[in-house]
């Protein structure tokens, strides 16, 4: 028997996957991690940051794959950030190029003002995914991040708030693929979706990359599920499937 596949569409003019960001530069993977898929379903939920249930409920209990649709390009931004700034020495950087050990005493002194810096950030610009999750313990929880998706709680985003999605991201809940594999192997190719303009319905020769999550994959790191003062990072296994070639019954356009 079949079982539930929840299949998500990622489009976006920019995305953001981070996996290393570090201090002032915020980077991106090429593909959507694991832990931005349960944040956004984190967001629909109306899970907040910290809530144990992104990890105990959402990351172990959804298996996790991707196809890419198109994979974009990454382009550079940058941003400047004012605040009284953690230095690598565990002092705060304020009032041009002065440090302090205390942050409470620099919020109360009335002469000490907030340092800027210039933030490079990393985005995903017209790239395309199609993100599979199927349930570990079959308890429901494919339907009730369905749902949420249709009515979400807060807004969702591909990996930073700046990245809203052109498209709804939810493409539905299905029964008819056997695993992820089946559905990210057989699963119409949207070619009209982000960047569509450099893709034709007729161009079958493209190879689609296939990612899944496989305890005999290689260790992948990713951003925390939960934020946690350690600034500890979490990691998944991936396995790459063979690449899947489109034809043309595989091919829908986006509605």
């Amino acid at each position: 028997m079949a079982s539930l596949t929840l299949l998500l569409r990622f489009e976006s003019v920019w995305q953001s996957w981070g996996a290393r960001s570090r201090w002032d530069v915020r980077d991106t993977q090429f593909e959507p991690t694991k832990s931005g898929v349960v944040g956004l379903l984190g967001c629909a939920l109306g899970y907040p940051v910290g809530d144990i249930r992104l990890e105990e409920e959402l990351d172990s209990g959804l298996r996790y794959g991707v196809r890419v649709e198109n994979p974009g390009r990454v382009v550079r931004d940058y941003q400047t950030v004012s605040d009284f700034l953690a230095t690598a020495d565990g002092r705060y950087k304020h009032s041009g190029l002065k440090t302090s050990v205390s942050l409470h005493k620099l919020r109360e002194n009335p002469d000490a003002t907030l340092a800027t810096i210039v933030s490079p950030r990393f985005y995903l610009e017209d790239a395309g995914f199609l993100v599979a999750l199927e349930e570990t313990r079959h308890d429901g929880l494919l339907q009730r991040c369905a749902d949420a998706l249709k009515h979400p709680v807060w807004p969702i985003y591909l990996g930073r708030k700046a990245c809203v999605p052109t498209r709804p991201v939810l493409e539905g809940l299905f029964d008819e693929y056997e695993s992820i594999e089946d559905a990210l192997r057989w699963h119409p190719w949207s070619w009209l979706g982000a960047g569509g303009h450099n893709r034709q319905p007729d161009d079958l020769s493209r190879q689609l990359r296939v990612y899944i999550e496989d305890e005999s994959g290689q260790i992948i790191r990713q951003d925390a599920v939960r934020i946690n003062d350690a600034r500890q990072y979490s990691f998944t296994r991936m396995k790459e499937m063979e690449p899947v070639t489109p034809t043309k019954e595989d091919i829908t356009e986006c509605t």
